[in-house]
């Protein structure tokens, strides 16, 4: 009932379109059904002999059915001046709390699966909305009028009548149930079909890289085994129900046939009663069972649109504040107070008992092994997830008080890897800010030392990006995503692993920039690279969740079994990324010393 619930909630919205569309639904099944009643009193009069009235009759016939059409034709009009802006208001409205969702969804969601369900989910709204008012509610007015008549002309004929609609309503209850078990399976099949296929164009390169062409081919043709069981379980639900269903409903109709045919012999009803009688029974016949064959795509939009609407049922876990703060002037002072986090789902911590104050305008970076909690101070920093204890202020004023939107407005993040839409360089450097003129744009390149390079395309900023920016290099991308970062005016920048996959020659052109525009602002850098954090004011060294060592780059490398003067002695021997937790690549060295 929560679906049915939730479609009518979208529905009401357009409450008084809807109720006109249910009216004119109504006068059209009412309508559509008058014509054997004309055809009864067609032939009364020509029994009677009354020619001079049968005229009037075929235009009342012709009446009938000409106002059945206008009827009809009105009634869809109205269905989509209401489905088409609820169809609408359905995709928003999920799409936009996908976007709220958590990041841990966010890491933990099929994206195939996704894809089939907005794909699907919105197909079978208009599926469901047209099937169930116009069809169900159609052969129900047809049904009352139906009855109403057969109960004027003989009340057996009218209780046989209601009897078989009764029958197959509660045989075709019970196949329903079997239908929707193996649409439920079939989907969860497709979905399995759609992320291999998802996973596949999205991880192309790895496939080339490896020759694995034929292995995914196989991996696709060993999942259409399972889907391909499912949809023959499917399919057969639908014959037992068209074998069930026409048997029962066709052996009524005869029973109903033969018993009018008895009661005109008897003299019981006349001629014009038995026409009417026959009228009903075969063209409601074809309503009756064209009844049945929508109510089985009902039940296949229903459960398309089960797994749509329950995207809703995703709880948000990170929650705005009902009144939230946004400060006059932001400093950009960050303070850690004996933070401790775990991931949900995780009973071990990342991070236990953290605290640091981060001035003004300093450059902070983080240093650490693998799994030392380095990435995971940025991500509560952005409130991807809450704190289990202590808490993180901005300006003294604790983060879970402000608005995650405003709260992430005020950070500019260059993470490791950019991933930019499949769109202009214009666009991805712009993204960030709404109404960014093409001079702020151009401004902000300057400023990452890509302008050259852009100026050198023949498209220079309309220049197409390519899927994930695959079309830029790592540093043009790097680049780019700081002129994006740039381009918000942020008080606090993070300097995610930014020049971790980079060559020496890109990794000089991304620090320039780094340094350039990190000017005034309060910057958080992680990286592997001593290069990259020899610069910063303050050094904090991560170790198993914990801080172990503050200090500059001078200060840590005096420190007698110190982490940090290992990870830089480390460094200078030349030792691989696996030696040092990924402070490394293969054959690298810092540098000059001290």
């Amino acid at each position: 009932m929560k679906i049915i619930r939730r479609f009518y909630q979208f529905i009401w919205g357009y409450k008084y379109r809807f109720l006109l569309f249910l009216a004119v639904v109504v006068a059209a099944g009412v309508v559509e059904n008058l014509s054997p009643y004309v055809m009864k009193l067609f032939v009364d009069k020509v029994t009677s002999g009354e020619w001079n009235k049968l005229f009037g009759l075929m235009l009342m016939y012709t009446g009938v059915r000409v106002g059945s059409n206008l009827l009809d034709t009105l009634s869809y009009f109205l269905s989509d001046t209401v489905q088409i802006p609820v169809a609408r208001d359905i995709r928003v409205k999920i799409f936009r709390y996908v976007q709220d969702l958590d990041f841990a969804y966010h890491v933990n969601k099929n994206t195939g699966s996704l894809i089939s369900a907005f794909k699907r989910g919105d197909g079978a709204f208009f599926n469901l909305f047209m099937n169930f008012h116009n069809e169900v509610l159609k052969t129900l007015a047809g049904l009352v009028v139906v009855l109403v008549f057969f109960a004027r002309v003989n009340k057996w004929i009218w209780i046989m009548m209601l009897v078989l609609f009764i029958a197959v309503a509660l045989v075709m209850a019970g196949l329903i149930s079997l239908n929707m078990k193996t649409r439920r399976e079939f989907n969860e099949s497709e979905d399995r079909i759609s992320a291999i296929i998802t996973d596949n164009l999205i991880n192309y390169e790895t496939v080339k890289f490896f020759a694995q062409e034929k292995a995914e081919e196989e991996r696709l043709k060993k999942g259409f085994e399972e889907w391909t069981r499912s949809i023959w379980k499917f399919s057969k639900s639908f014959r037992v129900m068209d074998l069930s269903i026409g048997t029962l409903s066709n052996a009524g109709m005869f029973l109903i046939m033969l018993a009018a045919v008895k009661m005109l012999s008897g003299k019981q009803i006349g001629l014009g009663d038995f026409v009417m009688i026959t009228g009903f029974v075969t063209s409601f016949y074809y309503r009756f069972f064209g009844l049945f064959f929508q109510m089985r795509n009902i039940v296949k939009s229903y459960i398309d649109l089960t797994k749509y609407f329950e995207i809703l049922d995703n709880d948000i876990l990170v929650k705005d504040p009902q009144n939230p703060i946004v400060l006059d002037n932001v400093r950009g002072k960050l303070t850690f107070e004996k933070v401790s986090f775990r991931y949900p789902g995780n009973k071990k911590a990342v991070l236990k008992e953290v605290s640091l104050e981060i001035n003004p305008g300093e450059s902070v970076a983080f240093v650490g092994r693998s799994g030392a909690g380095k990435s995971t101070i940025v991500k509560l920093l952005l409130r991807f997830y809450d704190l289990q204890k202590g808490r993180i202020t901005l300006d003294g004023v604790d983060i879970r008080k402000f608005s995650k939107g405003y709260l992430r407005s005020l950070v500019g993040v260059v993470p490791q890897e950019p991933i930019l839409f499949n769109n202009t360089i214009g666009f991805n450097i712009g993204y960030g800010r709404e109404g960014v003129k093409k001079e702020e744009i151009k401004e902000a390149a300057r400023k990452a030392n890509l302008d050259s390079f852009i100026e050198s395309l023949p498209d220079k900023y309309e220049t197409q990006v390519g899927e994930r920016g695959i079309k830029l290099s790592g540093g043009q991308k790097q680049r780019l995503a700081i002129a994006r970062a740039m381009l918000v005016n942020p008080k606090i920048l993070i300097f995610d692993e930014a020049t971790s996959n980079l060559d020496s020659e890109s990794e000089r052109a991304v620090q320039d920039a780094l340094w350039k525009t990190a000017k005034d602002r309060t910057l958080l850098i992680i990286a592997h690279r001593f290069s990259t954090i020899r610069k910063a004011e303050k050094i904090v060294v991560l170790e198993k969740g914990r801080v172990v060592e503050t200090g500059t780059h001078r200060e840590l490398v005096k420190k007698e079994g110190g982490v940090y003067r290992k990870l830089w002695q480390l460094q200078l021997k030349g030792k691989t990324e696996k030696d040092t937790g990924g402070l490394l690549t293969k054959g690298e060295t810092a540098g000059p010393k001290n």
